[in-house]
């Protein structure tokens, strides 16, 4: 089930309540209150265009294995066992033996047959080889081989059971093929698809590995009264050396948006100017304020791209709404005055190319 939706970038309010109390509480000038004039209202936020963002999806996982039933191939009694449970095993090897003898002998028959048939026809000829090939092959499932590696977790068979073709004689955990499955939420399904990138989080082994989603399921299914789709994360490395196994919780955060390489600011920052064009008041050098034409790109929920406008090493200004002002107002007990601020075209229309990051 769906815990939380989080934003993978730097604790931008946090940052942004400690920058307007050190500006109310130490105020460094009373500029005019005019957006004209290029000098900066009384409060304002100021904010470090970032070029590295994102949005995750955390969800709470179970790890879990493939399980393997291993069924003889042909009937008979188990004459010997050579695994226990617990025993971890590779594909191929020898779990146990069934009484050949009676294979044997229909090998022998089988190959007499074929080799007497050199007088026969063509198509009897054919059809004695073939019953040799099926002999010899019924011969070699007397062993009962591992068909994948991993963990024995069931031996379901003693030495002189009667066995047969539908008999599940061992189990087997492949312990190198575990998977997180989680559950989504449905309204977060068309943020998802295959292959995107995740994080799994131990905390109680203190570890984080990288993973990706290996596969969403088709159909959707009611947990607790709640529309969810099954998914799998698989894990991008080795596991093996930790102590990882079948049944552990784990978080898992999955990246539904990366931005890196681009430009991005908070969606607060963005004003609509004339005709629809979106502003942003950057700090100029000289200590104003500067309104600029940006253009925009892919969101998350709180950030924007900025495809063209901005750089990496701008500062754009960011002003409090009334709202905003209430709440700081209630919670200092302070009497702030805000300045209205008309957004206006800019003085200079930057060029489309400059702080376009890829995809």
């Amino acid at each position: 089930m769906k815990k939380k939706t989080k934003i993978t970038i730097e604790s931008i309010v946090i940052v942004a309540i400690v920058v307007m109390a050190i500006l109310i509480f130490f105020p460094l000038r009373k500029p005019k209150e005019d957006s004209e004039t290029g000098l900066l209202p009384s409060i304002y936020l100021r904010y470090q265009v970032k070029s590295d963002v994102g949005d995750s999806i955390e969800v709470v996982g179970t790890v879990q294995a493939s399980t393997k039933s291993v069924m003889p191939k042909v009937a008979g009694e188990i004459k010997e066992i050579y695994v226990e449970k617990g025993d971890h095993v590779e594909a191929g090897q020898l779990l146990a033996k069934i009484d050949d003898l009676q294979y044997q002998v229909q090998y022998l028959s089988a190959l007499n047959d074929y080799e007497a048939s050199s007088n026969l026809g063509e198509r009897m000829k054919q059809v004695k080889k073939l019953q040799l090939d099926l002999a010899e092959k019924n011969l070699g499932y007397t062993n009962i081989t591992a068909p994948v590696s991993g963990v024995i977790s069931e031996v379901n068979v003693t030495e002189k059971d009667v066995v047969g073709t539908a008999t599940a004689a061992f189990t087997i955990v492949e312990d190198n093929n575990l998977k997180v499955k989680v559950a989504i939420d449905e309204i977060d399904i068309p943020l998802i698809r295959e292959g995107m990138e995740a994080t799994i989080i131990f905390d109680s082994l203190n570890l984080k590995l990288p993973g990706k989603i290996s596969w969403i399921s088709p159909t959707a299914t009611t947990d607790m009264g709640i529309v969810v789709i099954p998914i799998e994360i698989e894990f991008e490395e080795d596991v093996n050396q930790y102590s990882i196994i079948s049944g552990m919780t784990a978080d898992v955060e999955i990246v539904t948006l990366k931005l890196e390489g681009t430009v991005a600011v908070p969606k607060d920052a963005i004003q609509e100017g004339p005709d629809g064009v979106k502003l942003v008041y950057k700090l100029t050098s000289e200590g104003g304020m500067e309104p600029v034409q940006v253009q925009t790109g892919r969101e998350t929920d709180k950030m924007v791209e900025i495809t063209s406008g901005l750089s990496k090493e701008d500062v754009v200004l960011i002003i409090p709404s009334s709202q905003e002002a209430s709440r700081l107002m209630q919670q200092y007990g302070l009497t702030i005055s805000i300045p209205s601020i008309t957004p206006t075209t800019p003085s200079r229309v930057p060029p489309t190319g400059g702080g376009r990051g890829g995809f």
